[in-house]
């Protein structure tokens, strides 16, 4: 079989839907006064240029497209200025969207991708305030393209970044501390998760709990270099925890490993948190 893989990427940028965020808002009013407050904003548009985008923008691969989902109700100010980040990048489009069921968006996000002549798509999720390697792309098409002969060319399947690097910020009586360290998982995380599966195959990787990906799809969890990057804020939706082995790394070693995958020092991503 001729396999030609079409790579698409989803992030999500505030997206304002009545289906997500409901466990701790009553109203969709209540969700986008706390989706769009000026100091969140600030942040997420901060995190966001320097690290999630500035990942994207610099793949070795740029053989991708990327969706950045928003809300239509976005304030325009906002809404301008996320366009005119985005604007450069032939390879990304932003898709503002109503109110709806998330997971539909989502699909919808997926989908305004044009197949062409795939016989196979490579879905990847990541969200705005976390990073993947520099090769991300690169890698994972390399191991969807091996992979699929093995597994069958209708059989679906998950790419997992289980190994890679926390920057974490606590407060405390002194004020904020940033923290920077290696992690490697022992359950699939978020941050580049991909779903590989024939084009016609209708499930994208929101479609489960990350976590629980290897109870309905056969899952290869890489370890082979660090392939993430996830910041922990406070603006967290989710209660980031880590499910396996940390601060096993130096700080000489995550140095290294931030400039080699990530082309980052430990400054600048320091830097990443106001």
């Amino acid at each position: 079989m001729d396999i030609k893989l079409s790579i698409v990427g989803l992030v999500r940028f505030s997206v304002l839907t009545p289906t997500y965020y409901s466990e701790r808002f009553a109203t969709l009013e209540d969700t986008a006064a706390h989706l769009f407050a000026p100091e969140r904003m600030e942040l997420r548009f901060r995190v966001f240029e320097r690290l999630c985008l500035r990942s994207l923008l610099r793949q070795s691969d740029q053989g991708f497209h990327l969706i950045v989902l928003t809300a239509e109700d976005m304030p325009e100010i906002y809404l301008e200025r996320l366009a005119r980040l985005l604007e450069p990048a032939s390879n990304i489009t932003l898709m503002p969207v109503g109110p709806g069921a998330h997971y539909r968006m989502l699909k919808q996000g997926y989908n305004a991708v044009p197949v062409d002549d795939a016989t196979h798509r490579l879905m990847f999720r990541l969200d705005d305030d976390d990073a993947v390697d520099l090769d991300y792309v690169a890698r994972n098409r390399r191991l969807a393209l091996g992979m699929i002969p093995l597994q069958g060319a209708d059989t679906p399947f998950v790419l997992a970044n289980n190994r890679g690097l926390y920057l974490r910020r606590t407060q405390g009586a002194g004020g904020p501390k940033d923290e920077i360290f290696d992690a490697c998982e022992k359950a699939p995380l978020s941050v580049g998760a991909a779903l590989v599966a024939p084009v016609e195959y209708r499930d994208n990787p929101y479609r489960y709990n990350h976590r629980r990906y290897a109870q309905h799809w056969n899952t290869y969890s890489d370890i082979s270099t660090p392939g993430f990057l996830r910041t922990i804020h406070g603006d967290n939706k989710s209660r980031p925890a880590q499910m396996g082995i940390t601060h096993k790394m130096s700080d000489t070693q995550i140095a290294t490993a931030l400039d080699c995958h990530f082309a980052m020092t430990p400054d600048q991503l320091r830097d990443v948190l106001p």
